[in-house]
């Protein structure tokens, strides 16, 4: 018996590349290429703060910090203490501070912008409420601008306001004694004290 010849096949397709292996080697080179670059500017970036922004610490006799930060783009100062001077308030005879901290002066001077001061200080007397409205009301007298008896937080606030500054008095009850708030926020060029 005679067999047949078989026909042959014909060959095979070749198989078609698998693009979807390349693809994620591409992707996974990009996202590794991207930390890289992203990564040398963080070093980059924090190498030049590092060199253009100077903090100055120092702990003063009596107990007094001064911070200053300084960078290209502006200060920042912060002194603990304040005066009547510096203040532009009097402060109540014989009023002592309330406790180290809660006295400062703030000097904040963005670079060709604004400049901001605040000075804060806190006091406290024996003396009666009465008797430090009594006070306040006769130092101040005309400058003031507004006056409230009480505001919500049950204190007498003297406030003065003009275009450059804004000062403000709160006094408080509290037991036996009478507490004293003092602030002054000047904006535009710094004065000097």
């Amino acid at each position: 018996m005679a067999t047949s010849p078989q026909s042959p096949r014909p060959p095979a397709p070749p198989q078609p590349p698998r693009s979807g292996s390349h693809s994620l080697v591409i992707v996974i080179l990009l996202v590794a290429l991207i930390i890289v670059v992203g990564g040398v500017g963080v070093w980059v970036g924090m190498r030049v703060l590092s060199n253009a922004v100077s903090v100055y610490v120092d702990k003063g006799g009596g107990g007094k910090k001064e911070v200053s930060i300084k960078t290209p783009l502006g200060s920042l100062e912060v002194n603990q203490g304040v005066n009547e001077a510096s203040l532009g308030l009097p402060i109540y005879p014989g009023a002592t501070p309330l406790k180290e901290g809660d006295s400062a002066t703030v000097n904040i001077d963005i670079a060709n912008e604004a400049k901001v001061r605040v000075l804060a200080g806190k006091f406290e007397t024996r003396d009666s409420l009465e008797k430090v409205v009594a006070f306040y009301h006769d130092r101040l007298g005309s400058q003031v601008t507004s006056f409230k008896e009480k505001d919500e937080e049950g204190k007498t606030v003297f406030e003065i306001k003009d275009d450059n500054q804004q000062k403000v008095v709160a006094l408080k009850s509290d037991g036996n004694k009478t507490v004293i708030e003092l602030v002054r926020i000047a904006a535009g060029k710094p004065e000097a004290n």
